[in-house]
């Protein structure tokens, strides 16, 4: 199970003065770091080896063919991310700059504050894995996706640098970029006992440390006494509610709801300051501008075929004439998919409401929307709160969540020229 720091406070003098003495948006395109930390994304193949080290080269691809999986296949693509790796370290020790390359169960506060600059090299998982432990808008962290033909890389470098680095790192040192800040949302729960709650790391659960429910159960389970779980978070004594600031940051989306998926979430939500409303679903999503473009988009999105029906249905019910061609559909498509999605520099957050229930009882009055502040009071039982797809923190009946986006939290990356 994961532990993490409540504070990570910047210790390296050096690296204030040669990037961001003033910490703004027109910080001048200064990179000349002394320490770097690389963090590596594990490959398909490492991560069969971790889960299964008793195995030998040919029964690991004995294992791998009878699931339809390719030995070869594997090995290709972790070569490929292992040369794409080199070249980026060598591209730095060629300039003096001293490198530490780590996994993620290495990756701590104490190595983050070691480093002047943090990189990712892998692929959007990655990035979100090495930003979600930066904890000040002072320390830049530059992507590599090192292996562009099966992965995006959204947030790394442009893909021709992917097996040149080099050329990145030029230009880099000769200041012909741009700092690119991200928002990201800090999240601050409120409730019984949540400083002692310890983020589930969700990459070990595909590794088999444990199942997805054992983590959040085990803790309301072992850590209170029958009486106590009995006891509405009402009853408990105000010595008892406690408010902590999580130690992790959200680039892309927060997910919160039940952990098993057929579960219906229950929770009261504020946005902005409005009055609560208690709503059924299949969970929120919240999401900065970096996240507007994935998760929320695809759940929020009109596809071709909805928006011809929609055209058609206009046309039936006010007997107009609106054209039905490929062409007016697609540009209709892509209007209203582009609204969904806005600048990772704005400071605001949209809220998706998935699958909301709607009856005599529930309602939700705007099942997504634009908010600078949001409130979420759980209800549920077995519940959790996902930053980013990485870590998951329990968030059951009672608990309560402020999410917001604060100037000091946004994300130093770059944009090369």
């Amino acid at each position: 199970m994961a532990r993490l720091f409540l504070r990570c406070v910047c210790r390296n003098k050096m690296f204030e003065r040669t990037f961001c003495s003033e910490n703004t948006p027109n910080d001048p395109p200064v990179f000349h770091p002394e320490r770097v930390l690389v963090l590596s994304k594990m490959s398909r193949y490492e991560f069969e080896k971790h889960k299964q080290p008793y195995l030998s080269e040919d029964e690991l691809r004995r294992r791998l063919a009878a699931r339809g999986s390719n030995y070869e296949g594997l090995m290709k693509r972790h070569k490929i991310h292992t040369r794409n790796l080199e070249s980026v370290t060598e591209a730095l020790r060629s300039h003096g700059v001293e490198v530490k390359v780590i996994q993620k169960h290495e990756y701590t506060p104490e190595k983050v504050n070691w480093a002047d600059v943090i990189m990712s090299a892998g692929g959007d998982g990655t990035f979100l894995m090495a930003a979600s432990h930066i904890l000040t808008r002072k320390k830049p962290l530059i992507g590599v996706n090192t292996d562009p033909s099966r992965s995006e890389g959204y947030l790394c470098l442009p893909k021709e640098y992917s097996g040149k680095f080099s050329h990145a790192l030029d230009r880099l040192l000769a200041g012909k970029f741009r700092w690119r800040w991200r928002n990201r949302i800090r999240i601050t729960l409120e409730g019984y006992q949540v400083s002692h709650i310890d983020p589930v790391d969700l990459d070990d659960l595909e590794l088999g440390a444990h199942d997805h429910l054992g983590p959040h159960r085990d803790y309301r389970y072992q850590s209170e006494s029958d009486d106590e779980r009995l006891l509405h978070p009402s009853e408990r004594t105000l010595d008892e509610t406690e408010t902590t600031v999580l130690p992790i940051r959200a680039l892309n989306e927060i997910f919160i709801g039940e952990t098993r998926a057929s579960r219906t979430s229950y929770y009261e939500l504020s946005v902005d300051g409005r009055r609560w409303e208690k709503q059924k679903s299949s969970g929120l999503t919240v999401c900065t501008g970096t996240g507007s473009s994935s998760w929320s988009l695809h759940i929020n999105q009109l596809t071709y075929q909805s928006t011809r029906e929609i055209l058609r249905i206009v046309n039936e019910e006010t007997n107009s004439r609106v054209s039905v061609d490929s062409d007016v559909i697609t540009r209709v498509m892509r209007r209203y998919n582009n609204s969904l999605m806005f600048d990772a520099s704005e400071p605001k957050m949209t809220y998706t409401v998935r699958d909301p229930i709607i009856n005599g009882v529930f309602s939700v009055k705007n099942p997504r929307g634009f908010a600078k502040r949001i409130t979420i009071r759980s209800r549920c039982w077995d519940a959790c709160l996902a930053v980013d797809g990485g870590f998951s923190f329990q968030f059951n009946d009672g608990a309560m969540a402020y999410l917001e986006i604060l100037p000091e939290d946004a994300l130093r990356t770059v944009i090369l020229d």
